[in-house]
């Protein structure tokens, strides 16, 4: 094959790759777009959906409100009356019918069937959880199935004033929120229930001739063909009321112009591509054609040499390629038969002295660690034979073979050093590796022990609901936190922070908590409690450690707080409307510091459903992995953030431990932390 074919054959090899390398990488460009495309899409639906939802929700709470402000509806509901509640109804313009706002109406007992208006309700209307929740205050709502897997948005509030709970529940049909979202999006929406089969949809026509099959568990975004058009189809699972699977919503949009103009553009690149590769080749094997035609009859002449033909001319000469190629034709006739003779010779001489080198640096190499003995014959089969006819190839591999063996004697001897410090090594650290397991099995007994001493129940008096919460920073620490019923009307919680971390600080820990419990049982004014502690523990203190503690004092029938803070971090007052305060300070300083400190006492009163977060430095003076610190005003931030009146303390809790988890990104923790929310519920 000539060289001007294989020269043509090897850039067309290499332009087909190029051309294949970029259109996979364009391809798979692609396929990321489209997968980044179909999260977004699918993000986007289930957000627009819950918006929808959400609006659907808002407009049966006002009907609630109206509901359970009109008196003539509650007194119906009272005396049980179906006729005076499809009168009072009817005057509120909210009695349930096809062509009203409202699909359903019902009142729902745990222990009677629902009475209901309008639409066949499900069976149940509301699931066990839904109801528990909706007869404690909350207002729940959401998506629901009802008969005939006609969707529903319902919204259900306990009804006020009853001997038993009893809860409204309002329902509007899901066409309205479906109808709405395939406004928004310029789709057709349909909703099909667990079972594949169409609940609700804003084109029934279309949907039947679109043949769709989707999971309705799974979310799937895609192209669908339906006859000559396309459309990009989408579908996310939806969750009822409780919370549970209840069907798939389904979007169709109708794409036919785009994806016809994509395909065109496509064939359009495939087209031009070829044409040009298919024209580059064919400008090149013409080029190389004329160029390499001097350089044939330049080979034709060296090829007549080689066959002993010494007549042989070249018919142009000159200071170019073939010039210099026909002088050194002559060169080479007259210098073969010398270099040849020369060239077997030296090459014997290096090979025997090769092999006896190479034999015996083998034999060392053994000698040594299977590392150094894998370098060295890594190095020996680099040092390979030189090609017969190589410029200086004996003394440059005599060199290398000297080298590897100067390499050799030196790791032999390093290894026999290294030996020897290894095993003093290893018998100092199999010494202090026992110390540390014995070390270690004591810190782990301590840290279940100091997790063990503080309080385990919650306390069993309705007035107070309360949550803890503590994560050492090492194995043990000096937080602690407890709580503990004086007697029937008070109610004492501490929170305190030990100087110094580790074990020492864990002793004290358990000391104070010991002693501050002890005194406070006895004495119920927390100045005087504090006192006596600071006392008991400021007498003997060498080693001048100290506790920072916050401790208060809850009288359960009026919801005051006495307290008393010695150096702590103040805590927060939520209050029930959602508005966030620090607690004041009473300018005491840390217990055991100095005896016969005399602090001072403060108080707040709490609304019923008001809460008190309590927590150590831990948390505010926690650092990301940039140094920066979290601070009191994120802290205030995250508790003023919260929703809801009827949040949980341990929600509290685990919200700003989430945020500190969030602001560290993964930094390591620096101090224990530990808080502490309290909600007083009212006498």
């Amino acid at each position: 094959m000539l060289l001007r074919t294989r020269i043509t054959l090897i850039v067309a090899l290499g332009l087909v790759l190029t051309v294949l390398g970029l259109g996979s990488a364009g391809l798979l460009r692609e396929q990321l777009l489209q997968q980044r495309l179909a999260s977004t899409a699918l993000a986007a639906q289930t957000s627009l959906w819950g918006e929808m939802l959400a609006a659907e929700d808002r407009l049966l709470d006002q009907g609630l409100d109206q509901l359970l402000a009109d008196t003539r509806f509650l007194h119906a509901v009272r005396l049980g009356d179906l006729a005076a509640l499809e009168q009072a109804l009817q005057a509120l313009n909210l009695l349930p019918g096809p062509a009203q706002p409202l699909a359903l109406v019902a009142l729902v007992n745990a222990r009677q069937d629902p009475i209901a208006l309008g639409l066949a309700p499900p069976r149940p209307l509301l699931d066990s959880v839904s109801l528990d929740r909706a007869a404690t205050g909350e207002s729940v709502g959401g998506l629901r199935l009802g008969a005939g897997s006609v969707p529903l948005v319902l919204s259900a509030r306990a009804l006020p004033g009853q001997t038993e709970p009893v809860v409204l529940v309002l329902g509007r049909h899901a066409r309205h929120a479906l109808e709405r979202f395939a406004e928004r999006t310029a789709t057709t929406a349909s909703v099909l229930d667990l079972r594949g089969a169409l609940s609700a949809s804003t084109d029934d026509a279309l949907w039947r001739s679109a043949q769709v099959q989707v999971s309705p568990r799974t979310a799937h975004h895609g192209q669908h063909e339906v006859g000559a058009r396309t459309y990009t189809l989408n579908s996310t699972p939806l969750s009822d009321i409780a919370g549970r699977s209840a069907g798939v919503l389904v979007t169709l949009g109708d794409q036919t112009e785009e994806a016809d103009a994509s395909a065109f553009l496509g064939r359009l690149a495939l087209g031009g591509t070829l044409a040009l590769v298919l024209a580059v080749l064919l400008g090149l094997n013409f080029y190389l054609g004329r160029s390499l035609r001097p350089l044939g009859k330049a080979i034709a002449a060296l090829q007549a040499l080689a066959r002993g033909d010494a007549s042989v001319r070249l018919q142009h000469a000159g200071d170019d390629e073939i010039g210099r190629i026909a002088q050194a034709v002559v060169a080479f006739r007259r210098n073969a038969q010398e270099l040849a003779a020369s060239r077997t010779l030296r090459e014997r001489v290096r090979r025997r002295q090769e092999r006896l080198i190479r034999h015996r640096l083998q034999h060392l190499a053994d000698a040594t660690d299977m590392t150094s003995r894998e370098e060295m014959l890594r190095l020996l089969n680099a040092t390979g034979p030189q090609p017969t006819g190589a410029p200086h190839g004996d003394e440059e591999q005599l060199r290398q073979l000297a080298a590897v063996m100067a390499e050799l004697t030196e790791r032999i001897i390093q290894q026999h050093q290294s030996l020897s410090s290894m095993i003093v090594e290893l018998r100092e650290a199999l010494v202090t590796k026992t110390r540390l397991a014995g070390l270690e099995q004591e810190l782990q007994i301590a840290a279940q022990v100091q997790l063990s001493i503080l309080p385990r129940h919650l306390p069993a008096d309705p007035r107070v609901q309360l949550h803890c919460h503590i994560t050492p920073a090492r194995e043990v620490g000096g937080d602690f936190y407890d709580y503990f019923e004086i007697d029937r009307e008070h109610f004492g919680f501490v929170m305190a922070d030990v100087s110094g971390k580790g074990v020492p600080a864990a002793l004290f820990m358990a000391i104070t908590r010991t002693l501050l419990k002890a005194t406070a049982l006895f004495v119920t004014s927390p100045t005087s409690c504090m006192r006596k502690l600071n006392d008991l523990l400021a007498v003997e203190n060498d080693q001048m450690m100290f506790v920072t503690i916050f401790y208060g004092v809850l009288h359960l029938p009026s919801g005051r707080v006495a307290y008393v803070n010695a150096g702590h971090n103040p805590p927060y007052l939520r209050r029930a409307d959602g508005t966030v305060e620090p607690v004041a300070r009473t300018g005491g300083m840390a217990v055991a510091v100095s005896d016969g400190f005399v602090y001072r006492e403060g108080s707040v009163q709490l609304a019923p459903g008001d809460l008190l977060f309590l927590y150590t430095d831990g948390i505010t003076e926690a650092f990301d992995i940039d140094a920066q610190e979290y601070g009191d005003q994120r802290l205030e931030a995250v508790l003023r953030g919260l929703d809801g009146q009827g949040l949980e303390p341990a929600d509290v809790c685990t919200a700003v431990l989430a945020d500190v988890r969030q602001f560290e990104r993964g930094a390591p923790q620096a101090d224990d932390i530990t808080c502490m929310a309290l909600r007083w519920q009212g006498a």
